[in-house]
């Protein structure tokens, strides 16, 4: 019995193996033969196996497509898709879709859609990936086409949808356009009385010169009523100055059956008033016979404004003409085309015959700067010379004159205020050149008084110095003496003696002191640094005053004594004012020579002031310090100018001009 069962269960395991081989058999020929490629892909991305589908999809024998990265066949542009195509699978237990571009054997690529899952090899104890591969580029390829038909039809049923669009506007237009001139031609009658019932022109008919019809404005114009004015002749109307030209444009217009032109006339109102009117005429019918519909603006205020203005622009011409100062106008291309007569006879010309037309931006003596500061819009001033002896040759100018002209010359562009546009420029000249000759006389006397004064100083500190600092310094001598070898016993005798003697040591160092300060005797001795620096040095001590300063270029120039001694009175000054008045700290004072300028520049860190209000309130209280400053440096041919702040400080700047003169040196190298 035990062997019949074993015989039976053998039967049953042949049949099932049979059964399973039929079965695999089934699997493989499924496998193989199905309609999409299977890959299996181990942890290394490896094809471990493949069907024939896939295979051949790939182009190659699978026995060479085992063991070969799954990559390799993956286009570049779609390696990220399945990189990270791969991840989701292995984080996820379901089924993964993408679709992504393969590249077989013979390198043509295809559209395939991957469906992928993972699942677990128990021998190897690693998750493997199971790909299902269809090729989608027909699809693919369906799609785009599709999409481009899909967009063209979009854009056909838009521009249809556009062009039925507009067609449906079109035709409303055309309904409310019909509609509304049925209702202008219902509403017409009542329009037309309202418009030319309440026009703010006069309006009449008028048909062989008679007045058919006129509305409310001409009566108010006239003061007739439209019963009166109904059949009056239009000559009754105008000022009888004007009759024959009224008449001639009536005749005129009826005649040549053309629209007539429009004209000014006066018309006398019924209480005798004098009006202008402006006549714009049209030729109508008028119950079916030719007529003349004019529209009437009362233009009397604006005729007395053109008079008034003409007046004006006449009286202008007059000024322009006769005015002192001489003017020439030039176009937007900076052309003359006018001249007064003090323009002519400032520069000696006999007529405007040479100089109509010329250039403005020709002109030698105008600059490169301000010709582009003149094309850029901007008005500009500036004194400029005349030299007669080489500006005649062009036979323009007075050539009996020999000496410079010095001109104040002001040139505006002009139409700035009504645009961005210059639509001409104006040029304004002053002769100044006896003003110039009174300022030179005035600067060379200033400098002469300043020359006397230093004299007088130089003169009053040796004075100081060799006569009385010797007196007190032998009356010191002689107090000494005294003291010293009579053996006077009495104290009080001698505590006098001492105290007098102490008081004449002071007394000889004021006079050294205000001798120094006359005339510093280290100027002349070592020259304008050593001694600016020295004074430096002395001020500081004496003041507390933290005082740093620099000379560059200064040691080799050959400054003339006006030069220096003017120098050291504006540091002198400068340094005195900060003492006096700054409350600073320090002080900072920078001179550099370079060619063509002198620089002086003198700073402080203290309290800062008001420059415009400190040199009225200086006027006004008669301080002449910082006036006195800057009229030495005037004097020197310069400038100075002065920037300060309340709490910043004050910072003054000297600017002179500087001729580089040689040194002896050089003029023995030019001797030679």
């Amino acid at each position: 019995m035990h062997q019949i069962e074993l015989e039976i269960q053998n039967d049953e395991l042949r049949a099932t193996q049979a059964a399973l081989e039929q079965s695999r058999n089934r699997y493989h020929e499924l496998y193989d033969f199905a309609p999409v490629g299977y890959f299996c892909l181990d942890e290394n991305n490896l094809i471990r196996e493949v069907n024939l589908v896939g295979a051949e999809l790939l182009g190659l024998e699978r026995a060479l497509l085992i063991r070969q990265r799954f990559s390799r066949f993956i286009a570049p542009d779609s390696q990220d898709a399945f990189y990270f195509h791969r991840k989701r699978v292995l984080a996820s237990e379901g089924k993964q879709v993408c679709e992504l571009v393969l590249v077989n054997k013979d390198g043509s690529r295809f559209h395939a859609q991957l469906q992928t899952t993972s699942v677990v090899d128990d021998a190897a104890k690693t998750d493997r990936l199971r790909i299902a591969v269809m090729d989608i580029t027909a699809r693919v390829r369906l799609e785009a086409e599709l999409k481009v038909a899909n967009e063209e039809l979009e854009q056909r049923v838009e521009a249809r949808a556009s062009e039925l669009i507009k067609a449906n506007l079109e035709l409303r237009k055309e309904i409310v356009l019909r509609r509304q001139i049925e209702l202008e031609l219902q509403k017409s009658e009542e329009k037309y009385r309202i418009v030319v019932e309440n026009a703010n022109e006069g309006i009449i008919v008028t048909q062989n010169s008679e007045i058919k019809f006129s509305n409310a404005n001409f009566e108010n114009i006239t003061g007739y009523t439209r019963e009166e004015l109904a059949g009056l002749p239009i000559v009754d109307l105008v000022h009888p100055d004007d009759v024959a030209m009224v008449m001639e444009y009536q005749a005129r217009a009826m005649r040549e059956q053309v629209q007539p032109q429009s004209y000014n006339a006066r018309v006398v109102g019924k209480a005798g008033q004098i009006r202008w009117l402006r006549n714009k005429r049209v030729l109508i019918e008028w119950n079916d016979r030719p007529a003349v519909l004019s529209f009437l603006d009362d233009i009397t205020a604006q005729m007395h404004s053109e008079k008034v203005l003409k007046e004006i622009d006449e009286q202008l011409k007059n000024i322009f003409l006769e005015s002192p100062i001489g003017i020439a106008v030039y176009d937007a291309h900076g052309l003359m085309y006018g001249v007064n007569k003090s323009y002519l006879t400032i520069y000696g010309m006999p007529d405007a015959t040479r100089v109509l037309g010329t250039s403005l931006f020709d002109d030698p003596l105008l600059s490169s700067e301000t010709k582009e500061r003149l094309l850029a819009g901007n008005a500009i001033r500036e004194e400029v010379v005349v030299d007669f002896p080489k500006a005649v040759d062009g036979g323009v100018l007075d050539p009996t004159r020999t000496k410079e002209l010095y001109l104040d010359v002001l040139i505006t562009p002009l139409g700035m205020s009504t645009g961005d546009a210059v639509v001409g420029y104006m040029t304004q000249i002053q002769d100044i050149t006896e003003e110039k000759g009174a300022q030179r006389s005035i600067h060379a006397l200033s400098q002469q008084l300043i020359r006397a004064h230093e004299a007088e100083r130089l003169m009053i500190s040796r004075e100081l110095h060799d006569r009385v600092g010797q007196d007190l310094s032998t009356l010191k001598i002689g107090l000494d003496s005294l003291r010293h070898e009579h053996r006077i016993q009495n104290p009080e005798c001698l505590e006098k003696l001492t105290a007098f003697s102490d008081l004449t040591q002071q007394a000889i160092m004021v006079v050294r002191d205000l001798a120094y300060e006359l005339r510093p005797p280290g100027l002349d001795q070592f020259g304008f640094v050593r001694a600016m620096t020295q004074y430096g040095k002395d001020f500081a001590e004496k003041t507390g005053l933290d005082i740093r300063m620099t000379f560059t270029g200064v040691e080799n120039s050959s400054l003339d004594v006006d030069a220096e001694i003017n120098l050291y009175r504006l540091v002198q000054e400068s340094l005195n004012n900060i003492h006096k008045h700054a409350l600073a700290r320090r002080a900072v004072v920078r001179m550099v020579a370079s060619f063509p300028k002198i620089i002086l520049r003198i700073e402080d860190d203290g309290l800062g002031f008001d420059p415009v209000q400190r040199m009225a309130g200086a006027t006004a209280e008669k301080r002449m310090g910082l006036h006195s400053m800057r009229e030495r440096a005037t004097l020197l041919g310069g400038t100075m100018r002065i920037r300060s702040r309340l709490g910043k400080g004050t910072q003054i700047l000297v600017e002179l001009p500087y001729e580089r003169k040689p040194h002896d040196s050089e003029k023995n190298s030019i001797d030679r």
